[in-house]
C-alpha cells in the first residue's frame, strides 16, 4: 500500500524556498538529502488511501507547497510523512496502515548504521528538534524523532532489539513532554509509565537529558543557532 506514497515523493523536487526554510531551522544539507525532504505538489492521480483523500484532498492539493519529510520503518519503507506549512504554523502527520505495527520515526536512514555500531541514540519529538540537535551530539550518535511526544511499545521494542548504547530522551520541556518522559498519574488515579520506565523495563540504559535556553532544541536553535545548541547540550 505504501508504494504509491514512496513513488509520489520521489517525483517531488525540493524548491529553493522550502530548502532555505529547512536550512534556516537548523538542518544540515546532508540531513536534508538523507531524510529526503520534498516540497509537496498535487499528485497526478488520486491517492488510493481513503484517509489521505479525506484530510488532504484526492491529489493532496490541501498541502501543496508544504515541506514534507518522509517517515520510514526501520527497514527503510515509507510509512507516512510529517508536513508543515512554512508560511504559518500548520503541522500535520500522515500514517499509512502499516504504521500501526511499525515504530514511527524520522531519521532511521542514518540511525540504523549508528545503532548497529553501538552508538547512542537521542530521541526528540519533531524534525526541527532533530535537525538542530544533530549539531551538538557526539559524532556517530543517532538522532530520531518520534513525531510527537510518545514512545509506544513498538518504539520500545525497536530500541530493545537494535540499541546497544544509551537512549537519551530530549522531549520538549513542557507538560506533555515531561509526562511522556517521566510518566504521570492520570485523572482516574492510574499510574501511566513514561519513556524512561518503559525503556528500563527491557534493560536499556536511558536518561532524561537536562537542558536550558528553550522549551525544545528547535527553540534553542532559533535563539542562537549552532552555538546555542552546543552550549545547551555540550
Amino acid at each position: 500500500m505504501s508504494n504509491w506514497l514512496a513513488d509520489a515523493l520521489k517525483q517531488m523536487p525540493l524548491t529553493e524556498e522550502v530548502e532555505g526554510y529547512a536550512l534556516g531551522r537548523g538542518a544540515k544539507e546532508s540531513s536534508v538529502q538523507a531524510e529526503g525532504l520534498v516540497t509537496w505538489r498535487p499528485l497526478d492521480e488520486p491517492a488510493p488511501d481513503e484517509e489521505f483523500r479525506k484530510f488532504y484532498g484526492p491529489l493532496g492539493e490541501k498541502i501543496a507547497g508544504f515541506l514534507v519529510c518522509p517517515v520510514r520503518s526501520p527497514r527503510g519503507r515509507v510509512i507516512g510523512f510529517e508536513g508543515r506549512n512554512i508560511h504559518r504554523k500548520q503541522i500535520t502527520d500522515f500514517r499509512l496502515p502499516e504504521a500501526k505495527w511499525n515504530p514511527f520515526f524520522i531519521g532511521t536512514r542514518a540511525a540504523m548504521p549508528a545503532l548497529w555500531a553501538g552508538h547512542d541514540v537521542w530521541v526528540v519529538e519533531g524534525i526541527f528538534d532533530k535537525f538542530p540537535l544533530e549539531w551538538a551530539v557526539p559524532e556517530g550518535d543517532a538522532v530520531l524523532a518520534t513525531v510527537r511526544a510518545h514512545l509506544g511499545r513498538e518504539h520500545v521494542e525497536f530500541f530493545r532489539r537494535f540499541c546497544r548504547g544509551w537512549v537519551h530522551m530530549v522531549y520538549d520541556r513542557d507538560p506533555t513532554g515531561c509526562k511522556a518522559t517521566n510518566g504521570h498519574v492520570d485523572d482516574t488515579g492510574k499510574r501511566r509509565p513514561g519513556a524512561l520506565e518503559l525503556l528500563r523495563r527491557v534493560g536499556l540504559q536511558c536518561r532524561d537529558v537536562p537542558y536550558m535556553g528553550g522549551k525544545d532544541p528547535g527553540e534553542i536553535w532559533d535563539s542562537g543557532g549552532a552555538e546555542a545548541i552546543r552550549r545547551a547540550f555540550g
